[in-house]
């Protein structure tokens, strides 16, 4: 049974491409000669067409025909038409989404650029000891902890936090606990499983010998006074290697965008504008 429908539709796209042709002429063959495509004097490289070929070869069990090729040739000119036409309704300056996925893929550019440079074992070494304070664990705080049930008489928890900053045994001050407090040194993120994110991060702010405020706890409050820390013993280079290679990646990567960006800065003409305030203070 004929479909005449898909023929007004095969019609209508050659008709298309007809007027394109028309439109934009011949490609330029000395500029474009090693293109997949050319969409409105826009070439797809080759190499495009080949690496999408390969993903999709990767993740397809039938073997690419030259069908299957001239549907991906098909698939990358539809994108680019699409793209141009992005471009023309000025996404790239109006809408977020566009402008971000277009910056992440200028900055992937400037990465590229240092793409291949290996860090020698001897940079990596050197790198873990120049940041030797960034590697370091945690320090680790010994504390004492009270607890007070919700309801409790604030001129009790006071009386309580007054003795403890003269040094009193917590054990005679608020109330008990399902799970007794050690009194050994802990990293804060052991002190958060015990006593709670609010709490430990209270504590870690303080000095030996100081008391907190009372801290909301679920059923009542704590009142934690923190007795001394502990520096946690470094880690050797090669315990933590591949950390050591992973911060080195990020800030060479970081300074690699940087300079790309200053670059971009320098080559062009950007005129900055004092402007009203945003908003006018009250």
């Amino acid at each position: 049974m004929k479909r005449p429908d898909i023929y007004y539709l095969v019609a209508g796209v050659l008709g298309l491409a007809a007027a394109l042709f028309g439109a934009i002429g011949a490609p330029h063959l000395e500029r474009t000669g090693n293109a997949a495509a050319v969409v409105n004097g826009a070439p797809i490289p080759r190499e495009a067409l080949a690496r999408a070929v390969l993903a999709l070869e990767a993740d397809s069990r039938n073997p690419i025909t030259s069908e299957r090729e001239a549907d991906v040739l098909e698939r990358l000119i539809e994108e680019e038409l699409l793209v141009q036409r992005g471009v023309e309704l000025g996404l790239a300056e109006t809408d977020f989404a566009a402008r971000r996925a277009l910056v992440q893929s200028v900055l992937q550019l400037a990465l590229a650029e240092r793409s291949g440079a290996e860090p020698s074992e001897q940079e990596l070494r050197r790198f873990y000891r120049d940041n030797a304070g960034f590697f370091a664990p945690a320090s680790r705080f010994a504390a004492s902890v009270v607890f007070f049930r919700n309801g409790t008489d604030p001129a009790r928890i006071e009386a309580s936090r007054t003795a403890l900053t003269q040094g009193d045994d917590p054990g005679r001050h608020g109330d008990p606990v399902a799970i007794p407090m050690p009194r050994g040194a802990l990293a804060q993120a052991e002190w958060t499983r015990l006593i709670g994110a609010d709490a430990a991060a209270a504590a870690a702010r303080l000095s030996p010998g100081e008391v907190s405020q009372p801290i909301a706890a679920s059923g009542g409050v704590f009142v934690v006074r923190v007795d001394g820390f502990a520096a946690a013993p470094a880690p050797t280079y090669e315990q933590i290697a591949s950390q050591v290679r992973a911060e080195f990646d990020r800030r060479a990567d970081e300074a690699a965008a940087r300079a790309y960006i200053e670059r971009l800065k320098r080559a062009a003409r950007i005129e900055r504008r004092s402007a009203a305030p945003l908003r006018e203070d009250d």
